[in-house]
């Protein structure tokens, strides 16, 4: 039997047929607000701007997710071969505590405001060149816990991932494996506001659901709050064209 969803629409979806009534009780938790967009004052400004159309999502979350108002998108409009128009999601997380060159286990910070992983995820510490290449384990088990008071996802590894320091920035890899580049290699776009992603994922011709996005390009009127951005891996970091200490924009 697949994955089981408690969520309403999901459940719908499958087409049963009830002669009567349903009750139905749940419960779910709203996180907060962040206003990540600098308000910028000007006679003229163009900070929201779209492609004519959205692409496919290539990598949604395995499971009940969000991305958030600014995050990182990977837009590709599938000119080249007909391939039609993608998009990917920048998935990036804070390692919460120092792990060893042996641990197979890593800590990540679990705050209501970065990425949630999920079993079969495949990760690497993030490289200091967009097209850089590194070790990239998978995601075998994933607990929530507490480290030191704080709130945490335990993830146990397929693999050692070698010394990773606390702070340090994780992406989502394109496959597990020696020498391997993040998903995202080319960030040319933001999410517009924060996204739920409430149903299982298919592939193509199968059950579950596809995710279609349309991304706000990156330009010079787009500037956001760095505090209030998801991690930022350090090749990104260095992209920042913003003048404005604590500003960040593409």
């Amino acid at each position: 039997m697949g994955t089981v969803s408690p969520y309403y629409s999901e459940r719908m979806n499958g087409s049963g047929f009830l002669p009567g009534r349903s009750l139905i009780q749940a419960r779910g938790e709203i996180g907060g607000i962040r206003y990540v967009f600098v308000k910028l004052i000007g006679a003229a400004k163009d900070a929201f701007r779209t492609p004519t159309t959205g692409g496919k999502l290539l990598n949604p979350f395995k499971g009940h997710a969000k991305i958030y108002a600014g995050d990182f998108l990977e837009y590709d409009p599938g000119i080249y071969g007909n391939a039609g128009a993608t998009v990917k999601i920048l998935k990036s997380y804070q390692c919460a505590k120092d792990t060893g060159a042996t641990d197979t286990t890593l800590l990540i910070v679990r705050d209501g405001y970065k990425h949630i992983p999920f079993i079969g995820d495949n990760i690497m510490v993030a490289p200091d060149a967009l097209d850089g290449t590194g070790t990239a384990v998978t995601v075998t088990g994933v607990e929530k816990t507490t480290e030191a008071g704080a709130d945490v996802w335990k993830l146990t590894l397929s693999a050692t991932l070698g010394v990773v320091a606390k702070d340090a920035i994780l992406v989502e890899a394109a496959a597990a494996g020696d020498a391997q580049k993040p998903m995202v290699t080319n960030p040319n776009g933001y999410a517009q506001c924060d996204y739920d992603f409430l149903f299982t994922p298919g592939d193509d011709f199968e059950d579950g659901s596809r995710y279609l996005l349309t991304p706000f390009l990156a330009n010079d009127d787009t500037v956001m709050y760095i505090d209030r951005m998801s991690p930022i891996p350090p090749a990104i970091k260095a992209l920042n064209k913003s003048r404005v200490n604590g500003w960040f924009h593409l």
